[in-house]
């Protein structure tokens, strides 16, 4: 096929499939948390599964927290183990033995955040009682990466490491060593429009929530090394896709731009998932993978998913949630944020990983969308977020934000 053959071709899939409007505008959202568990004595990263020379492992603590709390355990279509909530929510573990918990959408905020933070607490101290620390930060600050094995050895991600492991190091420590808040919100009757202001909202949502500035025991001179790796471990699948095009397009040509880090040709190297397609050498079902291995700031998969966040403590997810709902949820909150802001691109993310709070231009930004997107919060009413859950964010945005700090500069 032709290049502009091929990007008609997959424009369609990516209509469809990733920027399919919702009428409805339900104005949901959900969230996926992140934690990483070490061990309490030394901070090592704590084994998924025990072995002879450690008898702890979260799995092992899990089966235990769970078995009286009605958890039921189960095992995906790649064999990796996770556990089903009664709420509907689910524990799971991404490559590196990290915890996630991924909760419900819902309408309200309010009962969101109490669900997330109930849990979260819950078992944070279950598991401290066990020797384990839940910790809630970007990155590990503690370990290098030659500490923290595979330990979900599915071929996806040993063909992810593989890849990652011909560019540099920030591949796998991604993999293995980050934790994120994620957010999710509905796509709304527009969703290309809304997935634009949730690219350029990244940076800001990333400085606002830096929470990585160590790791391997020293300072790294970075607010969020979490984004800081991020910026570096595959410029073909992460990031904003091209600002300056409608988004379907935007998306398309970025992932077709991807190296399909699944294959390799003849002579062993990797080639991106247009030059497979020019040959006629690119199936659906391969596009359809291709498709969950880009990481972009804010990916579309039906929903809008941020990846922006780094790990924080439990209560200042209720503040993300809350700004997020106000920024996306709220129409005057939405056009002013749009009024405020520029496209955000690659030299805003750096700068965002970089400096966070400490940029002046970045500090500016992120106090007038606190202000915008508490506004837009309460806009919202009392049915989606609570006048004391309100209430709260706004004393944490004053706590930090509003005083030119992240959670970074407290560590």
């Amino acid at each position: 096929m032709t290049a502009p053959s091929i990007l008609q071709h997959f424009e369609r899939s990516v209509r469809e499939r990733l920027f399919d409007p919702d009428p409805s505008d339900r104005q949901f959202i959900g969230a996926e948390i992140e934690v990483l568990p070490l061990l309490a004595e030394n901070g090592w990263p704590c084994p998924l599964e025990a072995t002879d020379e450690q008898p702890r492992s979260t799995l092992g603590f899990l089966r235990s927290y769970g078995a009286s709390r009605s958890w039921c355990e189960r095992r995906s279509d790649k064999g990796s183990p996770y556990f089903e909530l009664p709420n509907g929510g689910t524990i799971t573990f991404e490559p590196g033995g990290q915890l996630e918990l991924c909760t419900v959408p819902g309408g309200s905020v309010t009962d969101l955040i109490r669900r997330t933070k109930g849990a979260l607490h819950a078992l944070r101290a279950a598991a401290f009682r066990e020797g384990i620390i839940l910790a809630s930060v970007g990155i590990d600050p503690q370990n290098p990466i030659e500490r923290v094995p595979l330990q979900l050895p599915s071929p996806r991600y040993v063909a992810m490491t593989r890849y990652f492991e011909t560019i540099g190091p920030s591949g796998v420590r991604m993999m293995r060593q980050t934790a994120a808040t994620q957010i999710s919100v509905d796509p709304g009757p527009r969703p290309e429009e809304r997935w634009r202001l949730l690219c350029d909202l990244a940076p800001y949502l990333t400085a606002i929530f830096a929470n990585s500035p160590r790791y391997a025991g020293s300072d790294t001179g970075d607010r969020s090394f979490r984004a800081r790796c991020w910026r570096s471990l595959d410029p073909s699948r992460t990031g904003i896709p091209h600002p300056e095009s409608p988004a379907v397009e935007a998306y398309t040509r970025f992932a077709l731009e991807a190296v399909d880090m699944t294959r390799t040709d003849a002579g062993g190297a990797y080639r991106t998932f247009g030059e497979w397609a020019s040959n006629d050498d690119a199936t659906e079902d391969q596009w359809e993978n291709h498709l969950t291995t880009l990481f972009p700031e804010i990916r579309p998969r039906g929903h809008l998913e941020l990846r922006c966040i780094d790990a924080v403590d439990p209560d200042l997810v209720g503040a993300a949630l809350v700004l997020v709902a106000g920024l996306v949820y709220d129409p005057t909150a939405t056009r002013e944020a749009r009024a405020l802001m520029g496209p955000a691109d690659e030299e805003m993310l750096n700068r965002a990983a970089h400096c966070a709070l400490r940029d002046k231009v970045l500090l500016s930004g992120c106090q007038a969308l606190v202000e915008i997107g508490l506004r837009g919060a309460r806009a919202l009413g009392e049915r989606i977020i609570e006048g004391a859950e309100l209430e709260r964010a706004a004393a944490l945005f004053g706590r930090w934000t509003g005083q030119g700090r992240s959670p970074a500069d407290a560590r």
